[in-house]
């Protein structure tokens, strides 16, 4: 019997873009057999285009407020759509309550990191949100029959932390962007030469401490930053800048592929100092279009780039500014490049849904209770 997969909306409820959509986004047209997801109130831009289907889908753009309301829409919507006799395999695409999902239905979970449990001092819940959904971590990895891990980091840090049983664990890596059928189109406005930070800035990416590297190289003086995503640049991050003198060469936009393909094939580097990450997809978007990396040795990052960055301490800016200056020092020439795309073509998009299907196919057949399914 090869069972159909219920994916939850979780993701799509909680952001527009990201790693973890790009991730089911990648995986979901890619398996051949039965998907569905129940989308309820969501941001996804993909599931509004149509890129990705699903059922019970309302696309309500975010605001302050909305995490609380949509939750309780949300938690209506699941509980007519999630069935217990409709033989499905449940993948939630984010942490929740184990409890809303039937207990006669395997389950696959994924784990992207364990930022949460490492830096617990950083995720402050703000009085608008609804708490955050990590706090279920712990529990739905007790109720998962096997879990994805998205790097061998992250399951030795779920082993280890949670206390979870290795056995059940199985690791498969995100996969790379093809950037074959994207044209590149220019940055407005963006001089050469120029380091990327691509995605989120805050708390443990460790933004400001490579900020502060950055500016106090004389051979990156003429260089500037520009960040893509993570939303504007906060009223910190101006007075950071403003105070180090380097608020003229920081600019922060939301680009399109085709812009973020171009910038890729043209800056210094991307900057990647985070103290932690369950993967790196930026890794593996910038290499694969040979673009230089400055990146953390930690966690799950040398797992992913190999012997191809340009490695850092990302506690300590010295270091950071050393790297960022190599970077500069050995530019873009063909046998970095070849080492690059070399690397990054290593992992791949349909190597992963073929090894979620592996996975899927260790949970096909009849389905007995409880315990005796794992």
């Amino acid at each position: 019997m090869t069972r159909p997969i219920l994916y939850t909306g979780d993701i799509f409820r909680l952001q527009a873009r990201g790693g973890i959509t790009r991730y089911f986004g990648e995986l979901i047209p890619r398996l051949r057999r039965p998907t569905r997801i129940v989308a309820g109130l969501h941001q996804s831009p993909a599931i509004q285009a149509g890129r990705l289907t699903a059922e019970a889908s309302v696309y309500l753009r975010a605001f302050r407020l909305s995490p609380r309301p949509r939750a309780v829409v949300n938690g209506w919507v699941d509980a007519v759509h999630f069935r217990g006799d409709s033989g499905e395999i449940v993948h939630p695409t984010y942490y929740r309550d184990p409890a809303g999902i039937p207990t006669s239905l395997p389950m696959v979970l994924t784990v992207y990191d364990m930022a949460h449990e490492l830096f617990p001092s950083l995720f402050q819940r703000r009085w608008w949100s609804s708490e955050d959904p990590a706090r279920w971590k712990r529990a739905i990895c007790r109720r998962a029959d096997r879990i994805v891990c998205i790097s061998e980091s992250t399951r030795r840090d779920l082993v280890e932390i949670l206390d979870v049983d290795e056995r059940k664990t199985r690791v498969i890596h995100c996969g790379r962007t093809d950037w074959s059928p994207i044209p590149a189109e220019e940055v407005p406005g963006l001089a050469s030469p120029f380091f990327l930070w691509v995605g989120e800035r805050h708390t443990y990416k460790n933004f400001a401490a490579t900020l502060l590297a950055w500016s106090t190289s004389s051979a990156a003086a003429s260089t500037s930053i520009l960040c893509v995503g993570g939303g504007p640049l906060r009223p910190d991050e101006r007075e950071l800048a403003r105070r180090l003198k380097a608020a003229g060469a920081l600019r922060q936009e939301t680009l399109r592929d085709t812009q973020l393909k171009w910038a890729y094939e043209r800056a210094a580097g991307l900057l990647y100092t985070s103290r932690c990450e369950g993967f790196g997809l930026p890794l593996l978007e910038a290499m694969s279009l040979g673009c230089p990396v400055v990146a953390s040795k930690a966690s799950s990052i040398p797992e992913v780039a190999g012997d191809a960055a340009i490695y850092v301490d990302p506690t300590e800016p010295e270091s950071i500014r050393a790297g960022i200056e190599r970077c500069l020092s050995l530019g873009r020439d063909g046998a970095l490049r070849a080492l690059l795309k070399a690397r990054a073509a290593l992992f791949s998009w349909d190597a992963c849904a073929e090894a979620h299907e592996a996975l899927y196919r260790e949970l096909d057949g009849p389905a007995p209770g409880g315990e005796e399914r794992r």
